[in-house]
């Protein structure tokens, strides 16, 4: 049997579900992803943007597995088919379209009773269920609780979602990695802080293309996310100093054409922190002036004595989520660094004189690399 299908199955009683722990175990994976429909109207949808789904992770790639799809109405009594169904008839718009709805199930899961409707893909067999709003922010998160116990997997959670919908959220929902859906909107920065507020991510945040009306707050509780990795403007340069992560890619939006300044007020804000965590730092920004960049600083030249020549990355963005045209949405191969960037035998190296923590930074017209030598040398343990 398929994963939905012993997922469905496990509803019918408790007995069952108990058959199912003991009899069935899933192979390797990497726990559940939650996915939501884009909705921006100006992308191609390969999604009904209403339509949530369940998946289990197994490589970020065509392996995943859909395990069972959700979408709120208003009312199951009223439930409008020819709404609801319209884009399974825009998806399957060349075959006949049989709508199969079946209504009335009431079924618990960890306690939360759930009235629904049930559809399945005419092509798939994934399960679709139909549920009143009342349930949408209880709904998605006790599901999840409930495969993770039923299939005995990690209680890691991904989310791939809209910016400017998150009522899927519980406050403060605990989420390992998180990826945005492409937008060609711009949003108000104080919904992305409002977003974090309800976000609590334990190990990466990645956006490809979501853009701002502004900057997001000093307060933003983005700022503590371990990885992040966000190309476009949703910081300004003299916000870095706020950064309190491992690794960060930024593209800065600055009022002034040139962040030399701003990134020199960063350096030494390091240089006189306490902050042991940040391991690489990249942005995108215009840096004219080394000699601006490093006023006030005192620099050396590389030393093979003190460090090695190559930093050894440890950038966890293997893949990223985007939208290609005549593709869809997908994961897709990433690279953190060109194997030049981490050559800093060309670097200028600054150390902080309180625990003696190197750091070298390479600098172009268009980007600033700063990395933070925790082991300097190959036969050290790397980034502990």
């Amino acid at each position: 049997m398929e994963l939905k299908e012993i997922l469905l199955l496990s509803f019918c009683s408790k007995r069952v579900q108990k058959s199912i722990k003991q009899q069935f175990r899933i192979e390797f994976n990497k726990g559940f992803r939650i996915t939501c429909g884009m909705n921006d109207p100006r992308m191609c949808h390969w999604q009904d943007e209403d339509e949530k789904r369940l998946e289990l992770i197994v490589d970020h790639k065509e392996n995943d597995k859909k395990v069972i799809s959700w979408k709120y109405v208003n009312s199951l009594e009223n439930l409008d088919l020819l709404n609801e169904f319209k884009f399974l008839e825009e998806k399957y718009s060349y075959e006949a379209c049989d709508i199969d709805l079946k209504p009335g199930f009431t079924f618990e899961i960890n306690g939360l009773r759930c009235r629904c409707s049930i559809s399945l893909d005419l092509k798939s067999g994934i399960p679709t269920l139909y549920f009143e709003k009342n349930v949408m922010k209880k709904w998605p998160m006790e599901l999840h609780k409930y495969c993770v116990e039923l299939f005995r997997t990690t209680s890691d959670l991904e989310m791939i979602m809209n910016l400017n919908d998150s009522s899927d959220l519980h406050e403060n929902q605990t989420i390992k990695d998180s990826y945005l859906h492409n937008s060609l909107e711009n949003l108000d920065p104080r919904i992305v802080d409002e977003f974090f507020e309800k976000a609590n991510i334990q190990n990466s945040f990645s956006t490809v293309m979501q853009r701002l009306e502004g900057f997001v707050g000093d307060d933003s509780k983005l700022w503590n996310i371990p990885n992040v990795f966000i190309p476009n403007s949703w910081v300004h340069a003299r916000q870095l100093i706020r950064f309190t992560g491992k690794h960060a890619n930024f593209s800065v939006g600055d009022y002034r054409d040139d962040v030399t300044q701003d990134l020199n007020a960063f350096l030494k804000h390091w240089l006189n922190s306490d902050n042991t965590n940040l391991e690489t730092l990249v942005v995108r920004g215009s840096c004219s002036s080394t000699k601006g960049l490093f006023d006030g600083i005192q620099t050396s030249r590389w030393d093979p004595a003190k460090r090695q020549a190559k930093y050894v990355s440890n950038v966890p963005f293997e893949t990223l989520w985007e939208y290609r045209f005549g593709e869809g949405c997908r994961f897709s191969n990433y690279l953190s660094f060109w194997p030049n960037e981490l050559d800093c035998t060309d670097a200028f190296d600054i150390v902080r004189q309180s625990d003696g923590l190197i750091a070298s930074i390479k600098v172009d017209i268009s980007a600033f690399f700063m990395f933070v030598w925790h082991s300097r040398f190959p036969s050290s343990t790397i980034f502990q």
